[in-house]
């Protein structure tokens, strides 16, 4: 991983909290699974991103 993007993503952390960047990570990867429904009929790749989504959503925390 490039040390900018490192960089870039503990911006955002600290500006927003992890709290919010998770829960921003899980809407994404509905809506990724939604896409990849709609548009591509990949219901395989759509599973997982909701599957993603789904143990994003489980993550507590605490910090």
């Amino acid at each position: 991983m490039s040390k900018e993007y490192t960089e870039i993503l503990e911006t955002l952390v600290n500006k927003l909290t992890l709290a919010t960047i998770l829960e921003m990570l899980e809407r994404i990867c509905h809506k990724k699974a939604e896409y990849l429904r709609n548009h591509w009929q990949d219901e395989a790749s759509a599973k997982l991103w909701e599957k993603a989504a789904r143990q994003i959503e489980q993550i507590n925390i605490d910090v």
